[in-house]
C-alpha cells in the first residue's frame, strides 16, 4: 500500500496546528518556569544567591501559573476537541472508556482491564467526560465498543495511564504555583521552607508531564502511522532491511542518551556554581584614574 504527499502545504497547516503548537509550547515554558522556580528554592534554602533566588522564584512562580492554566485551557481544551473529532478511538482509550455512553464521566483513578472491558477500583466523575468533550453534559461518547478491536491502540493501558499522569500532574502544577503566587502576594513565600521544598521538588515534574504527553501521542495514534490512511505495519520500507531500522535506533538511542546525559552534568554544575558576579565596566583603580584626569 502506497500513500503520496499531495499537498505539502495542507499538511503543515492541518486544523492541529494551533492547539498543537500551544500545548507543546506552553509546556515548555511551564519545564523552564518551574525548573527556575526550583532552582530559586534551593539558592533560598541554601542561603546562597539570595537576590537571585528570589528573582528565579517571582518570575517562575508568575509565568509558571500563567502557562499551567494555558495548559489546561485553551490549548488542552482545543486539543481534547481534536481528538474527539478526529481520533474518537484515542479518546476512548486514552479515558480508559470501554462502552459508549450518555452522560459519561471522567475517570479520576482507576486500572483499565482491557480483557473484561472494565476499570478497577475505579473512582468516577459522572458526566463530567461528556462536557469536557462536547460541552453537554447528557452527550453521548463512544466507547471502545464501538469501533473494532484491530483499530484499537496496540498498548491500551499504557496509554490510559500516560495519559492520566500527563493530565494529574497539569493539575498540580496550577495548585503549586497558585499556592506560590498567594504566599508571595502576602510577602510570606522567602519564609516557608516548606512551601520551597515544594517548588524544589516539584521542579522535574514537568518532564516527566511532557514525555508522558507524548506517550499519549503516539501510543495514541497506533495501530496507523498516517491516521486512518497507513498501519504502521504497512509503513516500512521494501528497501530496508530490519537490521538497518534496528542499527539506526540504536543510534539514536544511544546519541540522545549522551546528550541527556551531558545536558543533566553542565545543569547541575552551573546550578551549583551559580550566577556568575556582574563584570565592572571599569576598574577601581582605572575609575579613579579617569576621575583624577577629569579634576
Amino acid at each position: 500500500m502506497a500513500v503520496y504527499l499531495s499537498n505539502y502545504w495542507a499538511v503543515l497547516f492541518n486544523p492541529w496546528i494551533v492547539p498543537q503548537y500551544l500545548h507543546t509550547i506552553s509546556g515548555s515554558v511551564i519545564t523552564a518556569a518551574f525548573f527556575m522556580a526550583g532552582l530559586g528554592a534551593y539558592y533560598l534554602l541554601a542561603r546562597q544567591h539570595v537576590e537571585y533566588g528570589r528573582l528565579f522564584i517571582t518570575l517562575g512562580v508568575i509565568v509558571g501559573l500563567i502557562a499551567s492554566i494555558i495548559q489546561i485551557y485553551p490549548s488542552g481544551d482545543a486539543e481534547g476537541l481534536q481528538v474527539a473529532k478526529y481520533q474518537p478511538i484515542k479518546l476512548a482509550a486514552m479515558e480508559g472508556l470501554f462502552h459508549t455512553e450518555q452522560g459519561a464521566g471522567i475517570v479520576i483513578i482507576g486500572q483499565p482491564d482491557p480483557a473484561t472491558g472494565t476499570i478497577d477500583n475505579a473512582i468516577i466523575v459522572p458526566n463530567v467526560l461528556s462536557f469536557l468533550t462536547y460541552h453537554r453534559w447528557s452527550a453521548g461518547v463512544k466507547g471502545l465498543d464501538a469501533f473494532p478491536p484491530s483499530q484499537w491502540p496496540d498498548n491500551i493501558v499504557l496509554l490510559y495511564f500516560s495519559y492520566h499522569i500527563m493530565v494529574g500532574l497539569g493539575t498540580f502544577f496550577i495548585a503549586i504555583m497558585a499556592l506560590s503566587l498567594l504566599l508571595l502576594w502576602r510577602r510570606l513565600l522567602f519564609q516557608m521552607r516548606w512551601m520551597l521544598w515544594i517548588l524544589l521538588i516539584a521542579a522535574p515534574f514537568p518532564f516527566i508531564a511532557n514525555i508522558a504527553g507524548w506517550y499519549t501521542t503516539e501510543l495514541g495514534r497506533q495501530p496507523w502511522i498516517v491516521y486512518g490512511l497507513l498501519p504502521t505495519a504497512q509503513g516500512s520500507s521494501a528497501n530496508v532491511s530490519a537490521g538497518n531500522v534496528q542499527f539506526t535506533l540504536i543510534g539514536f538511542a544511544g546519541v540522545y542518551l549522551l546528550l541527556g546525559l551531558l545536558y543533566v552534568v553542565l545543569v547541575v554544575f552551573e546550578a551549583t556554581r551559580g550566577p556568575k558576579p556582574a563584570v565592572e565596566e571599569h576598574p577601581p583603580e582605572a575609575a579613579q584614574g579617569i576621575s583624577q584626569e577629569a579634576s
